[in-house]
């Protein structure tokens, strides 16, 4: 939409389907973690543009979602840690804290 209001070319395309199989579980969270900083390189692009061309506001629009990000990042390499190399009880713990954690978001 802002694109578009500010008469910028936008050109969709289909996404690529998501990679589906992993050799373990910790390749799993290397790909997430991957992606998490994927997608924080991509916002501070889009701010360091938007400060090129003196769209202040852009930038800070975004900084909510920067901070989000970096506690993705967080999140997710700490999970990284957590299994690399754990047992499968400690795998059980985790994916159950992860569960019980999904329920609380989904409830507020």
């Amino acid at each position: 939409e802002f694109a578009l209001k500010n008469h910028y070319p936008v050109k969709l395309e289909p996404l690529a389907a998501p990679q589906s199989e992993w050799s373990s579980p910790a390749a799993v969270w290397e790909t997430i973690l991957g992606l998490e900083q994927q997608n924080t390189r991509n916002l501070l692009n889009i701010a360091q543009a938007a400060d090129a061309c003196g769209m202040y506001g852009v930038k800070a629009f975004l900084d909510p979602f920067h901070v989000e990000q970096i506690e993705a990042e967080d999140k997710v390499g700490g999970i990284l840690a957590k299994i690399q190399g754990a047992s499968d009880a400690l795998m059980w713990e985790l994916d159950h804290a992860l569960g019980l954690e999904a329920e609380e978001e989904g409830h507020h």
